[in-house]
């Protein structure tokens, strides 16, 4: 005899119809996310108008995922945060721009005819970047381009967007003013947008500081990937810091923290110049 499938009452007699054992092909529909330039190809698909998601995604090593508008990454001064804008005002001599994204500041440093090149590790970023009418681009980290013959010499380092978080913790952050340092001119300054670590009240957060702390890390040391679609970047570190914090790490590699600027989120804006 044949169930009913329409009949309630036979609804109990017909479970062991749905709950099978899990086959091999039902396992192997659950795959991890393919690993590759996650962030570029959002930007890519935002550059073109492509049939996509409006948001890209960054995940925590704790599961925490945080979405991000990847319009945000291709608008004109005019829709800046007055907190970006007086980063801008503060760009002098030839000009870094470290995670260039989609060229947003490079963009604004050229319209002030200042000689900048746009530095990502994304190919997809700098694609977009050169389709942008950035002039200067360059694909790979700072230590790839301190390794470059016949690189230039930078006055100005601009790691806007929070990417004062690229410094990733202790052991890297003085890595990277040792790099920035041999990249840059005596008189180099960085100027950037970080992250205020305690200015959360999100239990998530919250959570995640204990963690850090439990380990001997600082509070803000954070591990993340970005994620699109089915792609994902590998792991990277990043820094979330007080200014206090990041004034100490500055110092030890022979920076200095000259000036703040607080907005009223959890945002702030950095001047740090290169100790003589």
């Amino acid at each position: 005899m044949t169930p009913n499938r329409t009949s309630s009452g036979d609804r109990g007699n017909q479970c062991h119809l749905y709950l099978r054992p899990p086959t091999v092909a039902r396992m192997q529909l659950h795959q991890d996310p393919v690993v590759g330039d996650a962030f570029g190809a959002a930007l890519l698909a935002e550059l073109h108008q492509a049939p996509a998601d409006d948001f890209h995604y960054v995940e925590r090593s704790d599961g925490f995922l945080g979405h991000l508008a990847t319009a945000a990454y291709f608008r004109d001064e005019t829709d800046w945060p007055a907190i970006d804008l007086a980063c801008l005002e503060r760009l002098r001599g030839r000009v870094l721009d470290i995670g260039a994204g989609a060229g947003r500041v490079a963009r604004a440093a050229q319209h002030r005819d200042l000689e900048v090149t746009a530095l990502d590790v994304s190919a997809g970023a700098i694609e977009v970047c050169r389709s942008r009418g950035v002039a200067g681009v360059f694909h790979g980290t700072i230590e790839d381009l301190a390794r470059s013959p016949g690189r230039p010499s930078f006055e100005t380092f601009v790691m806007m967007g929070n990417n004062v978080g690229l410094l990733g913790g202790p052991e890297r952050s003085e890595e990277v003013f040792g790099v920035l340092a041999a990249l840059g001119s005596d008189t180099a300054q960085i100027i950037g947008t970080a992250g205020h670590v305690y200015k959360t009240d999100d239990p998530d957060h919250l959570r995640y500081h204990e963690l850090n702390r439990s380990l001997g890390r600082m509070a803000g040391e954070l591990r993340l990937r970005t994620r699109y679609r089915s792609l994902t970047t590998d792991w990277f570190d990043y820094l979330f810091a007080s200014p206090e914090e990041l004034a100490e790490l500055a110092n030890r590699a022979g920076w200095e923290l000259v000036d703040t600027v607080e907005d009223e989120g959890f945002i702030y804006m950095v001047e740090l110049h290169r100790r003589g």
